[in-house]
């Protein structure tokens, strides 16, 4: 097997514009420690440098719910330590469960990849979440928190007004740009690791993908803001 050519800033880029030369080289290459901190650390920056307005914005919603000033002092004290604890343990979690669902189809239609070049590719499938995470965080600093939960890259955006309770709403809610496109990445990596064609991984992916859809647009309503 060919070494890998690409360095660590080409990966991140070709997996953005020609994601199958760079999943290819990742498969070949599996490098996780590295890229992993880095998407991390970029993710506790973006959540740090909008903290003041995520305080303020948990205190107005506690506020508008109900609470009392003695919930809402407790809550501010964990709104820092839970937002970075979040990020640190979440991103890793959320790559787990991506790797694990690719180590178990690849297991079932008797893959040639190993778990390391399926967490590898996990990890570089979530850049898309990472981009809108971005993102949001220039809106809520430009425009605040309230107005940037406004703006939409999901197919909830075709309802214009409805009632954002409303189940379709959710369901429509849960169908979002970035989310799509993380998951074609992840499709897309996931076969080309496992030396498989992308149809039946793609067949798999997507019914765990809409289950989860629908189960947490009947679980999470959409809240007002």
């Amino acid at each position: 097997m060919e070494k890998s050519k690409m360095s660590l800033a080409e990966r991140f880029g070709k997996v953005i514009i020609s994601p199958s030369k760079a999943f290819a080289d990742i498969a070949q290459e599996p490098r996780i420690l590295w890229p992993g901190l880095i998407i991390i650390v970029l993710n506790l920056a973006l959540t740090l440098l909008i903290m003041s307005e995520t305080k303020v914005f948990t205190e107005q919603t506690m506020v508008t719910s109900g609470a009392n000033q003695a919930q809402i002092d407790l809550a501010m004290k964990f709104v820092l330590p839970g937002a970075i604890g979040g990020t640190i343990l979440v991103l890793p979690l959320s790559w787990l469960v991506m790797a694990a669902l690719l180590a178990l189809f690849n297991q079932f239609s008797v893959g040639e990849a190993r778990f390391k070049q399926l967490y590898a590719v996990a990890v570089f499938a979530g850049i898309p979440a990472v981009i809108k995470t971005v993102i949001s965080t220039v809106l809520i600093k430009t425009m605040g928190f309230k107005a940037a939960l406004q703006v939409s890259t999901s197919l909830a955006i075709v309802l214009g007004n409805a009632d954002s309770t409303s189940l379709l709403y959710r369901l429509m809610d849960k169908i979002e740009l970035f989310n799509i496109w993380g998951l074609i990445l992840l499709i897309m990596g996931g076969s080309i690791a496992m030396q498989k064609k992308a149809r039946g991984l793609a067949l798999f992916l997507g019914v765990i993908w809409l289950i989860y859809v629908v189960v947490m647009a009947l679980l999470v309503k959409t809240p007002v803001v």
